[in-house]
């Protein structure tokens, strides 16, 4: 039990658990520094891989208030108690959000959005595009990224998805005939379906 303690007093006196950061030592803020990046990243685990995982504004948001949260933390301002407490408190809202999305997905909608169709059948829907604030040298980059396509004609339809992403479905290629023979009376017939 005395080891405990002692252990404790050398841990809380290492990280300078009530000290400012001017006062601290080189050594105290690095030390300080190590254990709020573990304890950030046992709290991450805990909350496990879809706390920024989907990057969705949601997503985004917590990640950038749990950044906020640690450097305050590292640099003294907030206390270590106070700064899990508060990440344990966002996780808690963050996962209720997601369980309450994941069964009503109306409430999905309005914490991610829905997807916006871009294309349809080769035809830029270009109401769609500036309501998604997209230019078409996006879109055009991700037709020739995922559509192996140089022009929306050859797609058969493009979303923006809820996280941002655009998603291309090409159109299916029609069989290319590529060789016709007649052999002994039977007629061959080759084709190309890539």
């Amino acid at each position: 039990m005395e080891f405990f303690a002692s252990f404790y007093d050398s841990l809380v006196w290492l990280i300078g658990v009530e000290e400012n950061l001017a006062d601290l030592s080189l050594l105290q803020i690095v030390a300080r520094t190590v254990f709020v990046y573990g304890v950030a990243l046992i709290l991450i685990r805990i909350g496990k891989r879809r706390f920024l995982g989907g990057f969705s504004a949601f997503d985004i948001l917590m990640g950038f208030v749990v950044g906020s949260i640690m450097s305050r933390t590292i640099t003294g301002r907030e206390t270590l108690f106070s700064a899990t407490v508060v990440i344990l408190s966002l996780m808690l809202i963050h996962y209720t959000i997601s369980y309450i999305t994941y069964y009503y997905s109306d409430a999905s909608k309005f914490v991610k959005t829905s997807e916006r169709q871009l294309i349809s059948d080769g035809v830029i829907d270009e109401d769609a595009m500036q309501r998604s604030k997209l230019g078409r040298n996006d879109l055009m980059q991700a037709i020739r990224k995922q559509g192996g396509s140089e022009s929306e004609e050859g797609i058969k339809a493009a979303y923006l998805e809820r996280d941002g992403s655009i998603t291309i479905i090409p159109r299916e290629k029609e069989p290319e005939i590529v060789e016709i023979k007649v052999e002994d009376g039977v007629q061959k017939v080759v084709l190309s379906i890539s």
